[in-house]
């Protein structure tokens, strides 16, 4: 009564058919996963870029209204502006100068005509990225912004959305100008 079990060769062939399908699902939930991972890091690092430099620029502009404010800015320059550390030591590149972590040079100065009681703090290559936000975390503290030369706000008004848009999307980087002062 000895028995010989014999494997179905069909029934092996679905086992081994079932383990490749298996495979290969797990292999696309695992590219799913690794592609919503990358993403949500991209925005996260976004995220933080934009929040780091809203800082920065608000810093600047409280330091230099807080400074030099009582002084109408008369004879302000990015030099003085280094010096004093109204610009963070984290963006000096020299004793009378500036750089932005977007490669561009900060530009700190009275704007002119003299005595008009006003500064300008220019920020290039600023990336159409973060743009909009940018100017949106820090639009309370300036009275009139630009990008290049559109005004995306006018003096002491509301930001205009068209111009912001318009603005922020037609390049790879913006230059923007903060204007600071007397409202």
């Amino acid at each position: 009564m000895n028995r010989t079990v014999r494997s179905n060769p069909l029934h092996r062939s679905r086992i081994a058919g079932n383990a490749v399908l298996f495979t290969l699902l797990s292999m696309v939930i695992g590219g799913i996963v690794v592609a919503v991972g990358v993403s949500q890091y991209q925005d996260a690092d976004r995220a933080a870029s934009v929040q780091s430099t809203v800082a920065e620029v608000n810093a600047i502009i409280g330091n230099t209204k807080q400074n030099f404010g009582q002084y109408s800015y008369a004879g302000m320059s990015t030099g003085i502006a280094v010096g004093s550390r109204v610009i963070p030591e984290s963006l000096q590149t020299s004793e009378t100068a500036a750089r932005n972590k977007f490669g561009g040079t900060i530009e700190l100065r009275e704007r002119l005509p003299a005595g008009s009681g006003t500064a300008e703090l220019v920020y290039p290559n600023v990336p159409r990225a973060i743009c909009t936000s940018l100017i949106n975390g820090t639009q309370g503290l300036a009275r009139e912004i630009l990008i290049g030369s559109s005004v995306v706000k006018a003096q002491n008004a509301q930001v205009n959305l068209a111009a912001l848009n318009a603005g922020c999307s037609t390049a790879e980087a913006a230059e923007i100008t903060w204007i600071i002062g007397r409202t």
